[in-house]
């Protein structure tokens, strides 16, 4: 410790020495009411290396308090106006924290106040209402229990218990107070910042006018040469409010323009430090998650255009060039085998020239849809209640037609199906149902994860439902605006 503060305790000791000797006789009465108000003394001299921020010259004031209380009787409760001020200031403050603290001295100085064992117990109970910290909760507890004592055993058989109890009470709390300000990541301000505004229904400005209890805070980051706040507006001292910086690095970072009372601590101010830095960081590391997770979509989306403009050109590169070949010499063949297996391989061809592209889309879905549907092994009935698509769009929802169709003609054993699509609240709903033997593999094969792929391109999703003897159901929805569908 400094020379002023070892003058500070050998000036606390020997007042507190002999006003103890002054109000009590038996050393049993005044060493433990003497060790009270040094710890008191001992715990706010140290409770920060330098300077004394508010918490430990609270700590001292109690102390001193204490001792006033042997020398005048008045001054019983005395030392309780700066404790209250201590346990509702000392973790999160509220909004009607003034109020309650100016009460707390106010009943400290009107001795019948405290005196009053029902009186007590209803401002113990408001300082944990206010506070809700476990220094606070063990004041009430400590209060609690003696007024119970006193209510239980009207005799002093347990009066000199009792105030023992008290002691170590205060005690502890003095000690738990000086270690939080001496180390201000413990008190849980940092963890409570982070938990705030990581419930996602506000931003750090709102989480920390919450744990602060301040809701005019304003919070501004350095940007250009000057604190702006999440809208862009500067930050400007407004009236009675405290400007305070929160630097990262030795360089300006961020501003708080908040009430006075709310950071006069050290250790609050540093925890709540802690936690814009540590939350801010945490923002800037999720929005470079979703830029690269933005960034891989849309790399896996233009591939899947690639691979869509490079089947496109080889089902014209098919058509024009083999089928149109092919489809001239058939013209001059002979009626016989020949020419039966000529047009085999044609619709062969052709089959292959569809599926690498169906030209069916070039004039639209619903042309697209009749022709497939049209085709398909089993009556199928078509809903279609969408207007125009993007191209890839529709070439994503066919693609989800046809495969279905095709593994309802290989193991569904049905005999009808429906497909249906339409348009609502900025997505495309398709839904494929058979009445089949059902049972299809959830896990999709290889045909149907591909479509899942594709779907899941355009920020959709797929699913298939296929209980045992019931049919088979898939359904697929595709953003059309690009943003991931609600759940």
């Amino acid at each position: 410790m400094t020379p002023w503060r070892w003058a500070v305790l050998a000036v606390t000791l020997g007042l507190g020495a002999a006003s103890e000797v002054t109000a009590y006789a038996q050393p049993q009465d005044w060493v433990p009411d003497l060790v009270v108000g040094l710890v008191f003394v001992v715990c706010g001299l140290l409770s920060a290396p330098a300077p004394i921020g508010r918490t430990g010259w609270l700590l001292v004031a109690t102390g001193f308090a204490w001792f006033a209380g042997n020398l005048v009787p008045l001054a019983w409760y005395w030392h309780r106006g700066p404790l209250v001020h201590l346990l509702l200031t000392s973790r999160r403050p509220k909004r009607w924290s003034r109020a309650a603290i100016a009460t707390g001295y106010l009943a400290a100085v009107i001795t019948p106040v405290w005196q009053h064992d029902l009186s007590a117990v209803v401002l113990a109970t408001g300082v944990v209402a206010v506070a809700r910290t476990r220094a606070a909760l063990a004041f009430a507890l400590v209060l609690y229990g003696g007024a119970l004592v006193r209510f239980l055993v009207p005799a002093d058989d347990l009066a000199l218990p009792t105030r023992y109890a008290y002691h170590a009470v205060l005690c502890g709390i003095a000690v738990a107070l000086a270690w939080a300000a001496r180390h201000p990541g413990d008190d849980g301000a940092t963890d409570r910042v982070v938990e705030v505004a990581g419930r996602g229904s506000g931003s750090l400005r709102d989480a920390l006018a919450e744990v602060l209890g301040d809701p005019g805070l304003r919070l501004g980051y350095w940007r250009d040469g000057v604190y702006e706040d999440e809208t862009g507006t500067p930050l400007d001292p407004a009236g009675e409010r405290a400007m305070t910086r929160v630097d990262h690095d030795g360089e300006p970072f961020a501003l708080l323009v908040h009430d006075r009372a709310v950071l006069s601590d050290p250790a609050i101010f540093a925890a709540v430090a802690a936690a814009i830095r540590l939350t801010s960081a945490n923002a800037a590391l999720q929005a470079e998650v979703r830029t690269q997770v933005d960034e891989l979509a849309a790399s896996r989306r233009r591939l899947l255009l690639a691979a869509d403009d490079e089947r496109r050109r080889l089902e014209l590169r098919l058509h024009d060039g083999p089928v149109h070949s092919l489809t001239r010499l058939l013209a001059e063949l002979p009626p016989g085998r020949a020419a039966e297996q000529l047009a085999l391989t044609l619709d062969d061809l052709s089959d292959l020239a569809r599926g690498l592209h169906p030209r069916e889309l070039d004039d639209g879905l619903a042309g697209a849809l009749a022709a497939l549907t049209a085709r398909a092994a089993v009556p199928v009935r078509l809903t279609l209640t969408t207007g125009p698509l993007p191209a890839e769009i529709e070439a994503a929802v066919y693609y989800v037609c046809a495969e279905a169709l095709a593994n309802i003609a290989k193991h569904a054993a049905a005999t009808s199906a429906a497909v249906g699509v339409a348009q609502h609240d900025g997505r495309v709903v398709v839904e494929i149902r058979d009445d089949g033997v059902g049972g299809a593999d959830t896990a999709l094969g290889v045909g149907l994860r591909g479509l899942r792929d594709r779907v899941e391109t355009f920020n959709g999703r797929m699913t298939v439902d296929s209980p045992s003897g019931h049919g088979t159901r898939l359904v697929a929805e595709l953003s059309l605006d690009g943003r991931p569908l609600a759940t």
